[in-house]
């Protein structure tokens, strides 16, 4: 019973999940809580994880030295199922978890936008679970940890549409008038470590690694397949913008990681999860009246996937105060909520949004929330 214990305490705090799950290398918190419908948009220090040709709209200098993205599973939508949580029980235990999505997130994205170029470091660790089947319980895993950084450059066509702060006084942009065409690329180079397969709980590769008398947790991760490896990946991008007094239309197309960005695996016995090559479109419409703005926007993606197409559609709406932002939104059928602090020299966002993780359309409801802390950003015009 102890060893069945340490073996699902192991795959609990080690392991991730969710092979129906769309994975991405970054996600923007706002895009989030606006249902992820964020290509036609991506003006945030994430704009080279959704569409390298945003970058056109840029005038100025933007620099974001110190931000942190934390998240996970919703545990307070569901308070009961961990209440009372059975300590030393493994078949209790499995059974409170049971078809239950764990996911535990921790990122960071400092970044640097130049007129038409941008640059971003990045760290992001996603660990995601959930236990299946109660006769004979399966684990499904997922988990990457992935370091590097992102270069991208943007080529404009047209002068107009493109984004200026109001004072130098002042954080709050305006757009100009006219019309814009941007092409953009991006190239990156990402360190993953690593691991997506299925796991008998109680079968024997766990126990027999356990009954050797060693319990590190590395050498039982690497005894389940998990690997390291480096890849180098290409992202491209356009975008068209039109601009007219207090609006804005903006179309936008990505192909994030052409032809997939595949894996050499430098450790481990296991393969390396490859970052699926995805295709996707959007559209915003923006109105800017001084003190307020608001924005929607829709996105259609991934087309190249095969997932339902019902969950392939995505929508947000903003609400922009000078202070405050208020978001909302609704992705793969579940909706989103938040918003965002604006006090110099603090940004924070929080709010709560839904992922499915089954291979249907609202077939399971992952719910989680995402709490993003940037301290000391910083823009001017050039």
């Amino acid at each position: 019973m102890r060893k069945c214990f340490f073996s699902l305490f192991i795959a609990l705090i080690s392991l991730s999940t969710f092979a129906q799950e769309v994975g991405y290398i970054g996600r923007s918190p706002r895009a989030q809580l606006m249902g992820d419908a964020y290509t036609a948009i991506a003006d945030d220090e994430y704009t080279l994880f959704y569409n390298p040709a945003a970058l056109g709209r840029n005038k100025g200098v933007s620099f974001t030295p110190l931000a942190f993205n934390v998240g996970g599973s919703n545990i307070i939508d569901d308070p009961d199922k961990f209440k009372d949580f059975p300590k030393s029980d493994p078949a209790a235990i499995a059974n409170r978890i049971l078809n239950y999505p764990v996911s535990i997130q921790a990122s960071t994205f400092p970044g640097l936008k130049m007129a038409t170029f941008g640059f971003n470091l990045f760290a992001s660790s996603k660990t995601n679970m959930v236990l299946r089947n109660a006769i004979h319980p399966i684990l499904d895993v997922d988990y990457r940890y992935d370091r590097g950084f992102i270069a991208g450059f943007a080529y404009n066509v047209g002068s107009g549409a493109y984004s200026s702060r109001i004072n130098k006084r002042s954080s709050k942009t305006k757009i100009n008038s006219g019309k814009r065409l941007s092409i953009g690329i991006a190239v990156k180079h990402v360190g993953r470590e690593g691991m997506a397969d299925q796991y008998d709980l109680f079968g024997t590769t766990l126990l027999n690694k356990i009954n050797s008398g060693n319990t590190d947790i590395n050498d039982l991760k690497k005894a389940l397949g998990y690997s390291k490896g480096k890849a180098w990946g290409v992202d491209l991008g356009a975008e068209y913008a039109y601009s007219s007094g207090r609006s804005l239309f903006t179309a936008g197309v990505s192909i994030l990681d052409v032809g997939t960005t595949r894996f050499t695996k430098t450790e481990g016995i296991g393969e390396v999860p490859d970052q699926d090559m995805t295709v996707n479109t959007g559209v915003a419409y923006k109105q800017d009246f001084g003190l307020f703005d608001y924005t929607l926007s829709a996105d259609i993606r991934p087309l190249t996937s095969t997932i339902d197409i019902s969950r392939k559609f995505h929508f947000g709406t903003e609400l922009s105060l000078p202070l405050v932002s208020l978001n909302a939104g609704w992705s793969e059928g579940y909706l989103s909520y938040g918003g965002s602090l604006k006090l110099w020299p603090v940004k924070l966002t929080a709010g709560f949004y839904g992922v499915e993780v089954g291979s249907k359309f609202r077939e399971q409801e992952a719910k989680r929330f995402v709490v993003y802390l940037s301290l000391f950003d910083f823009s001017f015009d050039i």
